[in-house]
């Protein structure tokens, strides 16, 4: 995890539509007007966590399949501040956590893998390789012994109890698919669709930029993407290629990353977003999407974790 700690403010990129008042409330849209945030925003990465702190984001005129454009053109989608991990959680991060959980009662249905050739639990061989071969109900588990691990508040809870369990039960019927998100906890967590798809475009909607299909460019994900041009088939070490406009790596390609939403309100099934060394340039885009059922592994998967942030106007 990064130690040093970077402050950057983007408020001045969107001084002259967005209110820099902390508790401003946004307009109603006018007739045929699309939906703007009136929030102020800030951006830091700190301890290895890009935060953003806009709480309403616009909706523009988007690819059908993002998930900003699935709402009617006035509309808002609401994200609470969040804080994400700048990179794809390493096979080494994971491996320490699940041997500290083992003595804390956590049950894993999967030991992992160091990239796409490592060996399922071997000790790590010393890569920033990101996990594979876990399951979404692994991550899920993983997130809450993660938390635990750190001092945090874990998030996910069933039968008003921690959810410690990644059991076998028939996918839809098991305790991570039906464990309950708890908003109060500072804990690690699997992000929403929308807050996955915000941070990959870089977080800015009235920038340019926000409608690139990669983030920074809108013709090739060379530059900021693992994918079959460039990849040799392999995964590769987690922040090698170059940050998005939000200082958060491998958004797009590497691996696939488990997000928390069902495909379709279908419990069984979760989404996973970004592509991965595998795809070519248009299935590592911004919008790229897929699903899987909750207890498939795949070594072109993996997850990154994003916590709540306190909104600007309630931090001290």
């Amino acid at each position: 995890m990064m130690k040093k700690i970077l402050v950057i403010s983007i408020s001045a990129l969107l001084a002259v539509s967005l209110f820099t008042g902390c508790a401003s409330k946004p307009k109603s849209a006018s007739a045929g007007a699309k939906t703007e945030s009136k929030k102020r925003v800030s951006y830091l990465s700190e301890g290895g966590f890009s935060r953003n702190l806009f709480e309403i984001v616009t909706v523009p005129a988007l690819e059908k399949e993002s998930v900003f454009a699935r709402v009617s053109s006035d509309d808002a989608i609401d994200l609470m501040a969040f804080s994400m991990a700048q990179s794809e959680t390493t096979y080494a991060r994971w491996y320490e956590v699940v041997n500290w959980a083992k003595d804390k009662g956590y049950k894993f249905t999967n030991p992992g893998r160091e990239g796409n050739a490592g060996r399922d639990g071997a000790a790590p061989a010393g890569s920033n390789l990101p996990v594979t071969m876990i399951s979404w109900r692994d991550a899920v588990v993983w997130c809450n012994a993660a938390s635990e691990k750190d001092g945090l508040s874990p998030v996910y809870k069933y039968n008003g109890a921690v959810l410690k369990e990644a059991d076998s039960a028939k996918d839809g019927e098991g305790k991570a698919e039906n464990a309950v998100v708890d908003p109060s906890a500072n804990g690690y967590r699997l992000p929403t669709e929308a807050e996955w798809e915000f941070a990959a475009r870089g977080g800015d909607q009235k920038s340019e930029n926000w409608t690139n299909l990669y983030s920074v460019s809108n013709t090739s994900p060379d530059s900021i993407a693992w994918y079959t041009d460039n990849s040799n088939g392999t995964a590769h070490d987690v922040m090698t290629k170059s940050a998005n406009g939000f200082g958060v790596y491998d958004l797009n390609g590497n691996v696939w990353e488990w997000c928390y939403n069902p495909w379709s309100s279908n419990n069984a099934r979760r989404v996973m977003r970004g592509g991965s060394y595998r795809k070519a340039a248009e299935g590592v885009s911004v919008v790229s999407r897929d699903y899987a059922p909750v207890s498939r592994l795949y070594d072109d998967v993996g997850f990154r974790v994003v916590k709540y942030a306190p909104s600007q106007r309630d931090a001290k």
